[in-house]
């Protein structure tokens, strides 16, 4: 999936919301509901697949997202076919003239939120079924570093969207940065129920790992348009 052709700034996207959408609220709460069905049907696709070794392809593919590709940029779609599948498509972003398009529909939003809701859950479960095995300061730490690599992922995701890819790296690199302390505080863990805390580390960092690699791909995509604009357009 190649979000580097993803850039609504040069659409209409001033005029699509002002002069064409005039949704209320009832319709707003159904558009998020809907993309909260999006991010479960996410979870729910990786959590049946994440042993296979090629899952976050499957689960791209199964969510529509290599099916319909979006040139937004003039260039039209880059098709490089030593790229894998995941990275070298766009999602359809539901085309409806009556669905606005807003972040809650982008596919890194989608992919991220599902497996940071994974991680908050499992979380949260591990500290209920151990209670005060594990000091309040390392809780707090672990929950911030998760919170703090989502929002910079928002941030990329804002930044995408407004043709700003190097600003989008920017975020990414912090995204990492909070990711690796994540592990590290994973791994900081000691606890007398061995099994059930190698399992949840397992599990956890099979996510972790996961979200490193999706981002170091959109990393990619983003260092390869920002060459490409360096070239005048043409592709390095």
């Amino acid at each position: 999936m190649d979000y580097s052709n993803f850039d609504p700034a040069d659409g209409d996207w001033e005029e699509d919301f002002s002069s064409e959408l005039n949704w209320g609220e009832s319709q707003w709460r159904h558009y998020l509901k809907g993309s909260e069905n999006d991010t479960s049907r996410y979870l729910a696709l990786y959590n049946s697949l994440k042993n296979n070794p090629n899952h976050l392809d499957e689960v791209a593919s199964l969510m529509g997202w290599d099916t319909n590709d979006l040139a937004m940029t003039d260039e039209g779609p880059v098709t490089d076919p030593d790229e894998d599948s995941f990275t070298n498509s766009l999602s359809d972003l539901n085309n409806s003239e009556e669905t606005p398009y807003t972040l809650h529909r982008h596919p890194i939003y989608i992919a991220t939120s599902a497996l940071y809701r994974y991680l908050y859950q499992s979380w949260e479960h591990y500290l209920a079924q151990n209670p005060n095995s594990i000091p309040a300061q390392t809780c707090w730490n672990y929950a911030r570093t998760l919170n703090k690599a989502e929002t910079n992922v928002l941030h990329c995701i804002q930044s995408l969207d407004l043709g700003d890819f190097g600003l989008a790296i920017c975020h990414l690199k912090n995204s990492l940065a909070e990711l690796n302390h994540s592990i590290a505080l994973l791994d900081s863990l000691t606890n007398t129920s061995d099994t059930a805390l190698e399992s949840f580390r397992a599990e956890c960092k099979i996510r972790l790992f996961d979200l490193r690699e999706l981002w170091i791909r959109i990393i990619g995509d983003c260092r390869h348009e920002v060459r490409r604009r360096s070239n005048g357009g043409k592709h390095p």
